[in-house]
């Protein structure tokens, strides 16, 4: 029997409160405002990392197409294939969704002399993160942690390279890292019970030889 694991949805509530706390503090107070400024401001001077960010954001496009590509191989090979699409479509949909209406409605108040219009979350982070997320979910147990390790390599270079270019705030790559991993916590706490047809085969009672091999 699938079971609800109740110490994932406590950690997606976490998640949840840390990305509160996080804009309260780096969006809504002056102190916030300037350490989040000077920190982009100081990874855009490094000349090694704006080539590498250059070179890797061109690489989103592709691995967007890609990664959704075998989202969809894997899913029609997997057990369950209605049940894994709709978790999919959560892990991905929801993130990306809930990322466009926080930039649409949050404000960002000038308190450090800059007027600039808010950019919390960085959507292109939370694409990535959402989809390498969506691949994790759908990859067999046997090559998950490879994938998960790929995925994170991913991740981490897109977060670089949107702030080193400027395009977000380190506040910005952070809240859009907790607003994925609250949804991907939230979905994975609600396992798929893939072996489910087969012990229905072997609990048959016309199938007692089957069951003793």
């Amino acid at each position: 029997m699938t079971r609800v694991k109740p110490a994932r949805l406590i950690a997606a509530l976490a998640l949840l409160i840390l990305g509160v706390i996080e804009f309260e503090v780096a969006v809504n107070t002056t102190g916030g405002q300037i350490v989040d400024q000077q920190l982009m401001v100081g990874a855009a001077t490094s000349g090694g990392l704006g080539v590498f960010s250059t070179e890797f954001i061109g690489l989103v496009t592709p691995i967007l197409l890609v990664g959704g590509v075998l989202v969809v191989l894997m899913i029609t090979l997997r057990n369950n294939p209605i049940a894994l699409a709709l978790r999919v479509i959560v892990v991905t949909l929801g993130p990306i969704t809930t990322a466009w209406v926080l930039k649409q409605s949050l404000d960002r108040p000038d308190l450090n002399g800059l007027v600039m219009h808010n950019s919390f979350p960085s959507g292109t982070l939370t694409a990535i993160a959402a989809l390498v997320c969506a691949i994790v979910l759908v990859t067999p147990t046997r090559w998950r942690a490879l994938v998960a390790v790929n995925g994170a390599l991913i991740t981490i270079g897109t977060a670089i390279s949107v702030v080193v270019l400027q395009w977000h705030r380190p506040s910005d790559v952070l809240g859009a890292l907790l607003l994925v991993g609250c949804y991907t916590l939230a979905v994975s706490a609600f396992p798929l019970n893939t072996t489910a047809a087969r012990h229905a085969v072997l609990a048959n009672s016309g199938n007692e030889r089957l069951s003793s091999v």
